[in-house]
């Protein structure tokens, strides 16, 4: 049998409160008592599910706030676009480029820039270790 809308908000409250006092630096066995849960490992079960969610609500607004700033930068792009392609103005031309630039960094598709080492490394130095503890 399903728990109704009520049980259900208070379980997410009871999650939630039991998360705070783990944050508060409340052992399992007391948060399990002061919230309602029967034993210490359901109230691990409990706090585990609170972050899980959390961190679901987290990605989510990232991911609406990334699609928000993407849905700006391709109004302003809009804008400028005619002005920097058919009037050839730079300034508007600048504007659009850097819109462009945004959008790829925002969405990840900006290749990793990629870094060599040319020289060598001739000798090392160890600090605060006895090479003999190595051995």
């Amino acid at each position: 049998m399903g728990t109704s809308p009520g049980q259900r908000l208070s379980a997410a409250e009871r999650r939630k409160k039991a998360l705070a006092l783990q944050l508060a630096g409340i052992d399992l066995r007391t948060i399990a008592d002061q919230v309602g849960y029967a034993d210490a490992s359901a109230a691990k079960k409990a706090i585990d599910r609170a972050v899980e969610e959390s961190i679901a609500r987290a990605k989510t607004d990232v991911d609406e706030l990334r699609r928000r700033e993407v849905m700006r930068l391709d109004r302003l792009q809009a804008a400028f676009w005619t002005p920097a392609v058919k009037d050839r103005d730079k300034k508007a031309a600048d504007i659009v480029l850097k819109c462009i630039t945004a959008r790829d960094r925002l969405q990840g598709l900006a290749a990793p820039v990629k870094v060599e080492h040319s020289g060598e490394v001739t000798e090392y130095h160890i600090v605060g270790v006895d090479p003999e503890d190595l051995v």
